[in-house]
């Protein structure tokens, strides 16, 4: 999709702040706001705004533990992947699930309050789930860069 200048810089400041106030907006965009009003509703209509959140700090939220697990399959049937990819959909300390090409077939981003508790997470539930052949971790120490900004 291709967007023009307005459009980039619009869609900029949405990403920074999805609650600025509509008068800001329509200044710092350079629109009107029946024009700013018509782009929200073709963005959100095409899937391009896919929803409005408040990202909360993880640290201050009690889950200040970030751990990548890499995960096998045990089989590649339709079943099997349908099965695993709901159980990561119901399953909220999954913060997001990636299919991957490489050694694995997914990588998982979990959000834990201690390792301990993810100890629980990957012994109780990953690892005994019929679909998930092995899994490897590996915890964060530092966070260098994190954005939900696409540079556009």
């Amino acid at each position: 999709m291709s967007f023009s200048a307005s459009d980039r810089t619009f869609l900029n400041l949405l990403q920074k702040n999805a609650i600025i106030p509509k008068n800001e907006l329509i200044e710092q965009a350079g629109m009107s706001g029946t024009t700013l009003w018509r782009k929200i509703q073709e963005f959100e209509s095409n899937g391009l705004i896919r929803k409005r959140v408040t990202l909360l700090d993880p640290d201050i939220a009690g889950l200040s533990v970030c751990i990548f697990v890499s995960i096998n399959l045990a089989n590649y049937t339709p079943e099997a992947r349908t099965s695993f990819e709901q159980f990561v959909e119901r399953t909220p300390k999954i913060m997001e699930c990636f299919s991957v090409t490489g050694s694995y077939d997914y990588t998982l981003i979990v959000r834990e309050e201690s390792v301990s508790s993810f100890e629980r997470l990957l012994m109780h539930e990953i690892l005994t789930h019929p679909s998930v052949a092995s899994a490897t971790s590996q915890i964060a120490l530092k966070c260098q860069k994190y954005s939900t900004e696409l540079p556009l």
